[in-house]
């Protein structure tokens, strides 16, 4: 076990599979700890029209992360949202999430993978740039409550 000076196992791999509907109390539960506020329907919908691009991490059997995203064009990919219980932040579970989403993308038939990120959220955009992600644009005023987004993009 390879332990970092702030006491993490850093060698573990979580288990990345499809999402089922039992991981829906899960899911709200990430999405609270993080402050998303989507709706329990906004995640049944994706579950419905999006079933294979839905994923979630588990450690130790729990749920701990999950990722979404669809088909956005026949070319291109596109993440929706991607959450990591805080708890398990700095883990390597956000960067083993969108690997696999992105896997999938391209057995999917796409070429390109978008995503928005706040542009005050540097972690997330630290970890979509050492993946290959490049801001593509910046939209002012895209999330409710102001805040601009970076749109970047991934050739695959």
């Amino acid at each position: 076990m390879d332990r970092s000076s702030d006491g993490w196992d850093r060698t573990f791999r979580p288990v990345i599979r499809q999402f089922d509907l039992k991981d829906l109390p899960a899911i709200m539960e990430i999405d609270r700890e993080v402050g998303g506020g989507y709706s329990p329907e906004l995640f049944m919908t994706f579950h419905e029209f999006h079933p294979q691009t839905m994923l979630v991490a588990e450690v130790a059997g729990g749920v701990v992360g999950v990722v979404i995203g669809f088909k956005h064009t026949p070319l291109e990919g596109r993440v929706f949202w991607l959450a990591v219980r805080p708890a398990y932040q700095g883990r390597g579970i956000g960067r083993s999430l969108l690997s696999a989403i992105l896997r999938l993308f391209s057995r999917l038939g796409a070429v390109s993978a978008t995503l928005e990120v706040r542009i005050g959220n540097r972690r997330a955009q630290s970890l979509y740039a050492s993946m290959g992600f490049v801001v593509d644009n910046v939209i002012p005023s895209y999330y409710s409550d102001g805040e601009a987004a970076l749109i970047m993009r991934k050739i695959l």
